[in-house]
Order: structure tokens, then C-alpha cells, then sequence
């Protein structure tokens, strides 16, 4: 399982279905994991500024057992900034990216993720 978590000063009403969805296709394809294993969940109308600025801006963050590494990085990056510039129209330079790495003995009995 691999899930993608955004939070935007964007509304949830500016997000189009189309944005998830081909977020769940880019990242299966830079992940290498069929769509079933990829969770994208978008939180709007969060209070955020950057450097003072309250300007259309996003934090993602990506877990993911597997496919998070360096090399990797810049594939779920390059795929993830097109999207996101796209879609939500936020400027490359109010994008926030973090990668986290999910050991498999953090998966429950039923292969799922265990978030404690």
C-alpha cells in the first residue's frame, strides 16, 4: 500500500476527480504497484503560508512500502509537480514534497497498513 497525502490552501471544491485520478495512475506507473494499492486523499481549505504568504500553496506527502529512494524520488517528483501545476494551479515554488519509507512490519495481519 502506498498513500499519497495532500494538504492545500486550495478549496476542496477547486479539485477535480480528474486530479486524483490520474495522481493514482502517474504513481502506480513511478511506483510500480497496480492502482489497488495506491490511496490519494487531498485535504483543501487547510490554512497554510509559506514564507509568510498565504498564495495557493500544497504539502504532499508520499508513504509507500517500496519505490522511495533517491532515484525514485525524482520520478514521483517530476510526476507529481506536472499534476499538481496542472490541476490545482499552484507555482512550483509553493510545492512541498516529503518521502517516507514504510517498513513491511508496519503492514497489519491483512496487508494492510497499520497507522498508529
Amino acid at each position: 500500500m502506498s498513500i499519497l497525502r495532500i494538504d492545500t490552501n486550495v478549496s476542496h471544491l477547486d479539485i477535480d476527480d480528474a486530479f486524483l485520478v490520474e495522481s493514482t495512475e502517474a504513481l502506480a506507473k513511478t511506483l510500480k504497484k497496480p492502482k489497488s494499492e495506491i490511496l490519494v486523499f487531498v485535504n483543501g481549505n487547510q490554512p497554510i503560508l509559506i514564507a509568510g504568504s498565504d498564495e495557493p500553496a500544497i504539502i504532499v506527502s508520499l508513504l509507500s512500502v517500496g519505490g522511495i529512494n533517491e532515484i525514485d524520488n525524482k520520478l514521483h517528483s517530476a510526476a507529481l509537480f506536472s499534476l499538481i501545476t496542472k490541476y490545482l494551479k499552484i507555482n512550483e515554488n509553493r510545492i512541498t514534497i516529503a518521502f517516507s519509507p514504510i517498513e513491511p512490519h508496519a503492514m497489519g495481519h491483512n496487508g494492510k497498513m497499520v497507522v498508529q
